[in-house]
C-alpha cells in the first residue's frame, strides 16, 4: 500500500496504531484521495460472500463513483477510516449524516473486513473509533441495516456496549443507538484492549522459532544465552560477516518465525522488519550493545514506527531483552544468565537500570517467572506488561521499576485492576516525572512525591530502594500476608532481641514481648519458639533472628524454620541469619512460592518489609468501596461544559474564569460557595454588608495574602457601617504596609465581603491538570503546613468516599480534624463528599488546569467553601479516548 506520508483529509489525531485481538499490531487513519489505487486492491482481496453482505447484492467492484465518494470525505457529515496491516488495507468504515433527519444528526454507518482478517477484533475496533470520531463531530447516534445472515456483524454491534436494540424488519436487521458512552461501552472497550495488549505481550514470551540476526562476533553471547536456557522451541542463527541492507538473511529461512532478536547499531533496520513481517513475525528485540545506543529519541520513534507499520511489537532499541522461566518455553533473550523459576514477574526500561534490577534478583535468590526490559523507549509498555501479567497464572507478584510513566491513565487504570488481584511492588525515583505532555499549555504540576502517593493509591506498593521491592517480593511470594502489625521477635541474643522490638515500633509494628532463648543447644528452641507463636493466634507474624558466633546453628534453625513455613497458612514466618560465614545459600532450584522460608541478613529489612505490606492490606481494606454506601450524586458535566466552552469562545488561549462563572461551574457539581460580594470601594463594602444582614467578614482574596494569618487580612462579625468602615481602614493599612499602594487604599487586595461562618479547621483544596499525571486533587491545612512543609495529600481521581478518606487521614495535621486538644471532631463526611466532587469536576473537565477551593472550613456541623478560583485553557475534552491506542 502506497501509505501517504500525512493525512490532509482528516485530522492526525483520528490515527492510530492499534492492537488487534491476538497481539498483532495494525494502523488505522483516515482515508485521503491518494487512497484510491489502496482500495481497489482491497476490494479485490475481499470475498463475493463479504461483498453481498456488505451491499446486499452481487458487487464484483466499486465504482468511480463509490471511490470518488470514499476517498473524498468531508471529514464532518462523511467520515471514512482505513486499517491496515504491513501497509495492506484490510478493512473499511465510514459514516454518513442521513439529510432526511436534520438538524438531528443521524448518520448511517457501514463496514467491510477482508475475510482472512475476521476474527481479529477488527469490526470492534473499528467501530469503536468511528463512534469516537462522530462523538468529535457531534453525532448523536449511529444506524446500520444488515442482511440476518451477516451475524457476526450484528454481533459487533450487540456487544459494543451500547444501547443496541436489533430490530428485524424486510428480512433485514436494523439498529439504532445514541453515540453517548455508557458505562457498558467503556467496559467493553477496556476488556477488548485488556485481552489484546495480554495477548501481545505472550505472543513475545512464548515464541516456537527464534531467529538471531547479526554478524558473528555480535550474536554469540545472545545465542549462547538462548542454547543455555533450554529454549523448548527452534532456535535459528542468521549471521554474516555483512550486515548491509538485503542481506540479513530471514528471506533464506523456510516457513515463519516468531521472534526477530538483533543487536543496536545493527545496518537497516527497516529492512530487517520488512523481512520479519514477511516471516509473520510477532515481534523484534533490538538489544543494547556494549556501549550507549547511537540512536536519538527520534531515530528510536523511527523504529517503533517501522515496526507498528508492518505490524509487528518492538522493544528497544536498547532493550536488555526477555526472559520466559515456563519449563515448556524456557526462552532467555538476553545477555544474563537464566534465573531460577519463581513466582515474581519483574519489569524495567533502561537497559542500564535493567541490569542493576536483574542483577540483583540473582544475587537475591529471586525467583522469576517472567522479565521484560524494553529501552528506555519502546513500543512496549509497563502497561502492556500489566495487562499480561493480570492473566498469567504463573505470575504471583509483580515488581516494575519504573524509570518514566507513559500514558498515566491508562497506567492508574490498569494498574488499579492488576493491584486487585496482585502483589505489585514499584520501585518510582522522582525523576520518572519525564513524560510531560501538554507542556505548552503552561500546566500546573504537582510535586515529584505526589506520584508516589498515587500509585499506593491505586492499590501497589511503592518503594525508595530496590533492595525493599526484592524483600517485599519473597515474603509475600513465600508466605501468607500478615493480617495485623502484630509480631513475634525470636532471638538467641538479648541485645539483638531488643533492637528487633525497638525497630518494629519504629516500623508501626506491634511487637509485644520478645523471646530470648538462652537454652543450649539454641537451634531447637529457636524452632521451638517460632512453632509456639504460629499456634498462638496471638500475633499476625514471625520474625526469628539467629545469631552464630562460634558453634554451628544456621543450618539446623533454617531447617527447622522452613518446616514451619511450609505448614503455615495465615502466620508468615522469616528467617534472620547473621554469622561470619552468611546466610544459608538460596541454591538454584525453582522457586515455587508459597510454603517456602523467606531468609533475611538484617533484622530491619524484614520487619520493615513486613510492615509495608501490612499498611498495604490495610489500605486496601480501607479504599474498598462499601457494597451498603449510597452512591453520591456528583454533577451536570454540560452545564460546566457550556460556561467553559464560552470562555474558550471569548478567550481562545484560555483565561482565570470570573467569580460568577467560577461559582457556576462549581455549582453544577454541588459544591456551593458562602456568598459574598466583591468591593472596590467603602461604600460597596457597606452596601454588601446590609444585603447579607450584616455580621459578614471583609477580607482580602489577592493570591499575595492567601492563607497567611499573620497579615491582618480578614475582620469577622462586623455588625454595622462604623464596624466595616473601620475593617476597610486596617485592610488600607495592611495594603500600604506590603508596599500595594501609596495611601490606605485596600483595593490592591481584592477585598470582598462575606457572610461569616462557624469557626473551622481551614483547608485548601485543589485540582490540577498536570502535565504528566493528568487530573489531580490535593488537600491540606490552610497556611504553613501545606505550603512549607509540603503536607498535602494527592490523589487521581476518580475517587469515592473511601479513597477521599484515606487522602485525609494520611496528612500529617489530619489530628485537627479528629479532635485536637479537646476540640470536637469536623464532620468528615463533609470534607470527603467536596472531594469527591471536586475529583468528578476534573475527572470530567480536562480544560480546568487549575480549581482551587481556599479555604474550606471544615466544621463539626459541615464544610463551608468560602472562595473558589478556576483557571480554564485549551484542551481536549477527552485526554484517554475511548478508542484505545497501542502507544
Amino acid at each position: 500500500m502506497n501509505r501517504p506520508t500525512s493525512s490532509p483529509g482528516g485530522p492526525a489525531q483520528w490515527e492510530a496504531d492499534v492492537v488487534l485481538a491476538d497481539g498483532g499490531i495494525a494502523q488505522l487513519r483516515p482515508i485521503t484521495a491518494d487512497d484510491r489505487a489502496n482500495m481497489i486492491a482491497f476490494y479485490s482481496r475481499v470475498s463475493d460472500q463479504s461483498k453481498y453482505l456488505r451491499f446486499f447484492a452481487t458487487h464484483p467492484t466499486l465504482s468511480d463513483q463509490e471511490l470518488d465518494e470514499y476517498t473524498n470525505p468531508d471529514n464532518h457529515d462523511r467520515v471514512a477510516l482505513l486499517l491496515a496491516v504491513d501497509g495492506d488495507v484490510v478493512a473499511f468504515a465510514h459514516y454518513e449524516i442521513l439529510p432526511d433527519l436534520l438538524p438531528d444528526r443521524v448518520a448511517n454507518v457501514a463496514f467491510l473486513v477482508q475475510d482472512d482478517q475476521q476474527g481479529r477484533g477488527v469490526g470492534n475496533i473499528l467501530l469503536e473509533h468511528l463512534a469516537e470520531v462522530g462523538r468529535e463531530c457531534g453525532v448523536e447516534r449511529f444506524t446500520a441495516e444488515m442482511l440476518t445472515q451477516n451475524r457476526r456483524m450484528v454481533q459487533v454491534f450487540t456487544r459494543a456496549g451500547y444501547s443496541v436494540r436489533p430490530e428485524l424488519a424486510d428480512g433485514c436487521i436494523l439498529v439504532d443507538f445514541p453515540l453517548a458512552a455508557t458505562p457498558k461501552s467503556r467496559q467493553v472497550m477496556e476488556q477488548r484492549e485488556h485481552k489484546a495488549e495480554s495477548n501481545a505481550i505472550r505472543g513475545l514470551l512464548t515464541p516456537r522459532r527464534v531467529a538471531v540476526v547479526g554478524e558473528v562476533s555480535q550474536t554469540g553471547p545472545i545465542l549462547a544465552s538462548i542454547a543455555a536456557a533450554g529454549l523448548r522451541g527452534e532456535l535459528l542463527a542468521v549471521t554474516s560477516t555483512d550486515t548491509s541492507a538485503g542481506s540479513h538473511g530471514l528471506r533464506r529461512i523456510t516457513g515463519d518465525v516468531d521472534l526477530v532478536v538483533v543487536r543496536s547499531g545493527t545496518d537497516d533496520l527497516e529492512s530487517l522488519i520488512v523481512e520479519a513481517s514477511r516471516k509473520n513475525a510477532r515481534g523484534i528485540l533490538v538489544l543494547a550493545g556494549t556501549s550507549p545506543s547511537p540512536l536519538g529519541q527520534d531515530e528510536a520513534r523511527q523504529l517503533v514506527s517501522w515496526a507498528r507499520t508492518h505490524g509487528l511489537r518492538a522493544l528497544g532499541p536498547t532493550a536488555l531483552g526477555m526472559i520466559n522461566t515456563d519449563p515448556d518455553v524456557r526462552l532467555n533473550a538476553s545477555p544474563a544468565r537464566t534465573p531460577r523459576r519463581g513466582v515474581v514477574g519483574l519489569f524495567a526500561q533502561s537497559a542500564g537500570v535493567a541490569t542493576i534490577v536483574l542483577a540483583r534478583a540473582q544475587d537475591l535468590g529471586i525467583g522469576l517467572s517472567s522479565f521484560i526490559a524494553t529501552g528506555a523507549f519502546a513500543d512496549v509498555t509497563g502497561n502492556d506488561v500489566m495487562q499480561y501479567w493480570t492473566d498469567d497464572e504463573a505470575t504471583r507478584v509483580c515488581l516494575l521499576s519504573l524509570d518514566s510513566v507513559g500514558n498515566p491513565r491508562k497506567f492508574f487504570r490498569v494498574l488499579r485492576r492488576l493491584a486487585l488481584t496482585k502483589p505489585v511492588v514499584i520501585f518510582t525515583p522522582s525523576r520518572a516525572l519525564n513524560s510531560a505532555r501538554h507542556d505548552e499549555l503552561d500546566l500546573p504540576s504537582a510535586p515529584a512525591t505526589a506520584l508516589d502517593q498515587v500509585i499506593a493509591q491505586s492499590g501497589a506498593i511503592v518503594v525508595d530502594r530496590r533492595d525493599i521491592m526484592y524483600d517485599i517480593a519473597q515474603l509475600i511470594a513465600r508466605q501468607p500476608m500478615p493480617g495485623g502489625r502484630r509480631v513475634r521477635v525470636i532471638s538467641n541474643s538479648a541485645g539483638l532481641t531488643h533492637q528487633m522490638a525497638q525497630a518494629a515500633l519504629r516500623f508501626g509494628l506491634e511487637p509485644g514481648d520478645g523471646v530470648v532463648v538462652h537454652a543450649e543447644p539454641a537451634a531447637e528452641e529457636l524452632v521451638s519458639a517460632a512453632a509456639a507463636a504460629v499456634d498462638s493466634g496471638e500475633v499476625d507474624a514471625v520474625v526469628c533472628a539467629v545469631v552464630e558466633v562460634v558453634d554451628p546453628l544456621l543450618e539446623q534453625v533454617h531447617a527447622g524454620l522452613a518446616e514451619i513455613a511450609a505448614r503455615t497458612r495465615t502466620v508468615p514466618v522469616v528467617g534472620v541469619f547473621v554469622s561470619f560465614r552468611g546466610a544459608p545459600a538460596a541454591g538454584q532450584e525453582e522457586d515455587d512460592g508459597m510454603g517456602r522460608l523467606p531468609t533475611f541478613t538484617h533484622y530491619a529489612d524484614a520487619l520493615q518489609a513486613l510492615s509495608l505490606v501490612a499498611a498495604n492490606r490495610e489500605d486496601r481494606e480501607r479504599r474498598a468501596p462499601d457494597p451498603e454506601a449510597e452512591p453520591l450524586p456528583v454533577g451536570r458535566a454540560e452545564v460546566a461544559r457550556e460556561i467553559i466552552d464560552q470562555v474558550l469562545a471569548d478567550s481562545p488561549e484560555g483565561r482565570w474564569a470570573t467569580d460568577d462563572e467560577c461559582a457556576c461551574i462549581l455549582e453544577a457539581y454541588g459544591i456551593t460557595l458562602v456568598p459574598w460580594r466583591a468591593t472596590n470601594s467603602l461604600d460597596e463594602a457597606v452596601a454588601a454588608g446590609s444585603d447579607l444582614g450584616w455580621d459578614v467578614v471583609l477580607k482580602a482574596t489577592a493570591r499575595l495574602v492567601r492563607g497567611r494569618s499573620e497579615l491582618a487580612t480578614s475582620f469577622f462579625h462586623l455588625a454595622d457601617a462604623d464596624e466595616m468602615r473601620r475593617a476597610w481602614e486596617s485592610l488600607g493599612r495592611t495594603a500600604r504596609d506590603l508596599g500595594l499602594t501609596q495611601g490606605n487604599d485596600p483595593t490592591p487586595l481584592v477585598p470582598v465581603v462575606q457572610t461569616t461562618m462557624q469557626p473551622g479547621t481551614p483547608l485548601t483544596v485543589r485540582g490540577i491538570e498536570d502535565a504528566v499525571l493528568g487530573p489531580m486533587i490535593c488537600v491540606g491545612v490552610a497556611g504553613p503546613p501545606s505550603d512549607l512543609l509540603g503536607d498535602l495529600a494527592w490523589g487521581v481521581p476518580p475517587l469515592d468516599r473511601g479513597a477521599a478518606r484515606a487522602m485525609l487521614d494520611q496528612l500529617q495535621a489530619a489530628p485537627l480534624l479528629h479532635g485536637y486538644r479537646g476540640s470536637r471532631p469536623v464532620d468528615m463526611t463533609g470534607i470527603q463528599d467536596i472531594l469527591v466532587r471536586l475529583a468528578r469536576l476534573k475527572d470530567d473537565q480536562a480544560a480546568v488546569a487549575e480549581v482551587e477551593l481556599s479555604p474550606a472550613l471544615a466544621s463539626p456541623q459541615g464544610t463551608a467553601i468560602v472562595g473558589g478560583r478556576i483557571r480554564i485553557v485549551p484542551m481536549p475534552a477527552e485526554r484517554d479516548p475511548l478508542a484505545r491506542r497501542a502507544t
